[in-house]
Formats: C-alpha cells, sequence, structure tokens
C-alpha cells in the first residue's frame, strides 16, 4: 500500500509541475527574432490531435491534425550552417532538405537523393535528385541549388561552424574552407545531377555520414546577397525551404510552429501542423500524461520518471542503446595535464558508478568514442577504474595538487550536473581540486574553444562510423575544445578511411581505440539509452531513428 500511495503521489506532483510550467508559458510570451510577434501558449491542455478554441490562438485551425514534440534545449540560430547543436539540426530539417539521412541501424536512405552511385576507385559520388522537389515558393530544386549549397558553406567569409563537415570533398582544406573562390569540386551534370570528386579514395559511407547534416539551400534566395547579408539574422526569418514542413511562427526560445508542406517530394505530411516546444526535462512526463506532449522529438525524459512512464496506458516508452556519449575534455595544453596526468584523471574514474547511479543500468561505459554497439568496437581496450594507481601517477608526474582545476559544464541539466559532481568527488579522493563553473551552452563552447578551461564536459550523439569524433581532435576544426595540436590520431582515421571495406578499416580502428585510451585529450565516460516516449495515438515513428536526426515526420500520423 505504500508503494502505491508514493506512486500516486509522484504522479500528481509531475502532473502539477507540468501545469505550473503551462501556466508560467502562458505569461511569458515574447517577439520573434524576426520581429514578428509570435503566438502565445493558452496553457490549455487537450490530447493528441484534438483541437480547441483556445489552440487556434497559437495558429492551429479547428480540425487540424497537430502534433507537438518537445525538445529540452532551444536552437541557437536559424542558419543551418552556422550551428554544431543536434536541436537546431532538428528545426532545420522540417525546412530544408539534405541529399540523405542516416538510420540507427548505419544506413543511409535518400532524401533530396533518390539514388547515387560511387566510381570504380571511390573517389567520386554521383548523385540523382528527385525531378519533383519544389521549393515552398514554388520554384524547382536542382543540382544548381546543392552545387550554390556546398559553395556557401566553404565561403570561409560565411559563417559555417558546420563547414568541418565538407572536409572530405576535393577543393577544401580540413576545415573546409574553399582553398580559393569556389574551388570546391562540387558539380552540376544536367538539372538533377550532381557529382562530388573527394579528396581521395575512401569508404563512401563515412563521406555519408559527415554531410548528414548539410541542407540544401535555395540559390535563388541568397544569390548575388553579401557575406554580410547572408551573415544576419534577418535573410534568415523568414525561410524558404525543399522539406517536409514550412516555417510558421515561433516563441523565441519557447516553441516554433510548421504547417505541412503540401507539395513535399516524398510525399505531403499525413499531420497538418507541427509544434516543437521546449520543455524543461522534469515537466516531459507530466506533459505526455496530460496529452499536452506527444513525442519527445530528441532526448530523454529524466531516469526518475522511467518508471512511471512505463505505467502509462496512454504512452509507448522505449529504451532504445545508442552511440550517444559523454565525455570529460581535457586541455591538453595546459603544461600541468600532461598525457600521464590525463591519464590518471581518468583511471580515477568510477564510470560504472555513474551507469548505475545516474542512469539506471540505462547505458554502458566507455573509454573511447565507439559505442559497444558498433561493428567496430575494440573489446580488448577495456575500461579502466584504478583509484591508488591514479594517485601514484599523478606523484610521479609532480602535478600540482595544489592547482585547482577549473571544470566547465552546461547548466539546465540534471544528468550533467549530477555527472560532473561524482567526477568531483572521484577526483578529491586523489587528491586533485576542481572548481565547477556552470556557464549557458554556447559559453560552455566558447570557453572551451578560447582554452579557458582546464576540463569540460559535453555529449554527442556519435555514430556507427568510427571516424565521427574525427571533428572534436582535428587541430582545425571548430570543436576542437581538448585544443590538440597535432593530427597523430586524425591520421590514424583517415587511413582507415582510405580503406574500402570493412575487413581492411577494422585494424586501423582497433589501434585508434588503444592510442584514445593512451592518449587521454578527453575521459570517454559512458553511452547512454535514450528513454523515449510518445502518445500511443501517433503512428508513423521510428524513435530508433532520432538519435540519427531522422525523424521522417512526414510518415507521423494521428491515429
Amino acid at each position: 500500500m505504500r508503494k502505491s500511495k508514493s506512486k500516486i503521489t509522484r504522479l500528481t506532483a509531475i502532473v502539477m509541475a507540468g501545469a505550473m510550467v503551462l501556466g508560467l508559458s502562458a505569461c511569458g510570451g515574447k517577439s520573434a527574432d524576426n520581429g514578428t510577434t509570435a503566438a502565445g501558449n493558452s496553457g490549455t491542455t487537450q490530447a493528441a490531435g484534438e483541437t480547441t478554441a483556445a489552440q487556434g490562438s497559437t495558429g492551429a485551425a479547428a480540425g487540424e491534425k497537430v502534433i507537438t514534440a518537445a525538445v529540452s534545449t532551444a536552437w541557437d540560430t536559424m542558419m543551418p550552417m552556422n550551428t554544431t547543436s543536434n536541436y537546431t539540426r532538428m528545426i532545420c530539417d522540417q525546412i530544408y532538405d539534405r541529399l540523405t539521412q542516416s538510420r540507427a541501424d548505419g544506413t543511409y536512405e535518400g532524401r533530396l537523393a533518390k539514388s547515387w552511385t560511387v566510381n570504380d576507385d571511390s573517389s567520386a559520388v554521383t548523385f540523382e535528385l528527385y525531378d519533383n522537389a519544389v521549393w515552398s515558393d514554388g520554384e524547382p530544386v536542382t543540382a544548381a541549388d546543392v552545387v550554390f549549397s556546398y559553395q556557401m558553406y566553404s565561403d570561409p567569409s560565411v559563417d559555417a561552424k558546420s563547414r568541418y563537415h565538407l572536409q572530405y570533398i576535393a577543393g577544401v582544406d580540413d576545415s573546409g574552407a574553399e582553398l580559393s573562390e569556389d574551388s570546391i569540386e562540387v558539380t552540376a551534370n544536367g538539372d538533377h545531377e550532381v557529382t562530388f570528386n573527394l579528396k581521395s579514395s575512401m569508404f563512401v559511407d563515412t563521406f555519408l555520414q559527415d554531410i548528414d547534416t548539410v541542407f540544401i539551400i535555395p540559390k535563388h534566395i541568397f544569390e548575388g546577397k553579401t557575406a554580410q547579408e547572408i551573415n544576419s539574422p534577418d535573410l534568415w526569418a523568414k525561410p524558404v525551404g525543399s522539406g517536409p514542413f514550412i516555417y510558421d511562427s515561433e516563441i523565441n526560445g519557447e516553441r516554433m510552429e510548421f504547417v505541412k508542406n503540401p507539395n513535399y517530394h516524398l510525399g505531403a505530411p499525413k499531420i497538418d501542423r507541427l509544434v516543437i516546444r521546449v520543455t524543461d526535462s522534469a515537466s516531459m512526463l507530466a506533459g505526455l500524461i496530460n496529452g499536452d506532449l506527444d513525442l519527445i522529438g530528441y532526448g530523454s525524459i529524466l531516469i526518475d520518471d522511467w518508471d512511471l512512464a512505463n505505467e502509462q496506458e496512454n504512452l509507448v516508452a522505449e529504451s532504445i542503446p545508442t552511440t550517444s556519449y559523454t565525455t570529460l575534455i581535457f586541455n591538453t595544453q595546459k603544461p600541468y595535464l600532461t598525457q600521464e596526468v590525463r591519464q590518471a584523471l581518468s583511471m580515477a574514474i568510477n564510470r560504472q558508478v555513474l551507469v548505475d547511479a545516474l542512469l539506471q543500468g540505462q547505458g554502458e561505459q566507455i573509454v573511447t568514442p565507439i559505442a559497444p554497439m558498433s561493428p567496430y568496437y575494440n573489446k580488448d581496450v577495456t575500461v579502466w577504474y584504478d583509484p591508488d594507481k591514479a594517485k601514484t601517477m599523478l606523484e610521479e608526474a609532480k602535478f600540482p595538487f595544489d592547482q585547482t582545476l577549473t571544470f566547465y559544464i552546461a547548466a539546465g541539466n540534471s544528468i550533467t550536473e549530477r555527472t560532473a559532481a561524482l567526477i568531483v568527488q572521484d577526483l578529491q579522493k586523489v587528491g586533485v581540486k576542481v572548481q565547477i563553473e556552470q556557464v549557458d551552452f554556447p559559453t560552455l563552447m566558447s570557453n572551451m574553444l578560447d582554452g579557458k578551461h582546464d576540463m569540460g564536459t559535453i555529449g554527442s550523439g556519435g555514430t556507427l562510423d568510427p571516424s565521427e569524433s574525427r571533428e572534436m581532435i582535428h587541430p582545425e576544426s571548430s570543436v576542437n575544445f581538448c585544443q590538440l595540436r597535432d593530427t597523430e590520431m586524425t591520421d590514424l582515421i583517415d587511413k582507415g578511411n582510405a580503406e574500402l571495406t570493412f575487413e581492411a578499416r577494422k585494424p586501423y580502428f582497433d589501434e585508434y581505440q588503444v592510442m584514445v585510451k593512451e592518449r587521454s585529450a578527453m575521459a570517454y565516460l559512458y553511452t547512454k539509452n535514450t528513454l523515449t516516449v510518445h502518445n500511443k495515438r501517433i503512428t508513423g515513428i521510428n524513435a530508433e531513428n532520432f538519435d540519427s536526426l531522422n525523424w521522417s515526420a512526414w510518415n507521423w500520423d494521428i491515429q
């Protein structure tokens, strides 16, 4: 009886918390970036797909099919190329298309490209585009748009944090920047065919993975614009795309609404309106239970809510193993954070406690970025934990124990905060003093790129492709938070990428994992399952693909 009462109390608390958040949202409407006032949130709850008079105030008409997807973090820009945030990419993916998209099993499917072929030595890839794709203003999408998009991404005068995804294409440097004006070797062979020349022969899936979040931009909108105009938010405020949905309105940092694109070349969405709503993780389950939210679009509910979510008759709860990982980044340029010291700090962390205490077993401890579910996983590179040996190594390395290490974390994420607290405890046990600094995520990235940190923690979606981590360790990358200055590890990745079969590639990536542990530029901590939940009334969902930034939301429907 006591257990049942506890569950009832917990459920009541969750629903009340959700109601409080809704009430605050209703009072917090503000203007969107584009200067127009977006519709406010009425705070009225309804079952998935139902509409009310109040719902009309948010843009929905009576009788519309509406799905509301929750995300825990807001987008940081409307410029598709100028972000490293997967939350922003989810927004952009509704508005724009990319050539292909990946699935959770590591395979690829076409988006704007209906097929692609690889030449004999795997040094060029040719995409055939759908010939019925159109921009939301009615103009046709052609190969010229693809060429223009890649030229824009590679133009160093354009703000493009995602430029490094072009790194394997001929005509750009390792950061993805063009070597000369429009030197990137992407060529239109006609209206609906485009060829990419690569710098060298390589495993084609690695190239497809790298361009997985390069969005195609309308040439007729941006051609002739100066870099200053392109870099201005004003030009992106009312986006024209070829994706499954058309931008409608937003409350900046709180919600964005889309209407279906009836001319989408893969089929018009089955729903009329898609709402992406920023929701605190602590309030997600309440919104899902009372029907104000329909699904978790990216991320997880709180682990503390997992058992309760599984008990709800109106919800489907799935725990999905993923390649997503959390890592502790060291600033390799700090003189007191030598390789031996970094090894010792990594060795001092009890990763199993992190998995058990924070994730309740819904994840796995790791020591490299390659997840156990990957076919490239090297089982011989074992996770270490030996605090006694770690302390001895620190003493032998003459680590300055009077030094207080600065540890940056992103504020507002309870798992991150608890991870950091447990890491600090582990390091204190070996005599290392640490000061946690909580900042917003953009400041976290900026401070680490500027080298202000000793340590910092960050997450990555990971991929089944073992070269995914290259972008975080290459000296010229815009996300080289560990401040590495040599290419020893990325050279090994490149050798693996030059091989064209799994059997030939795996030995290089086995060696890479050995080197990752030895160099310890980062202390990889754990992978975590996605704890995703959606209303049973929503169909057409493949939640396994969500961590691959693949919603395929045009397939969603309401029973």
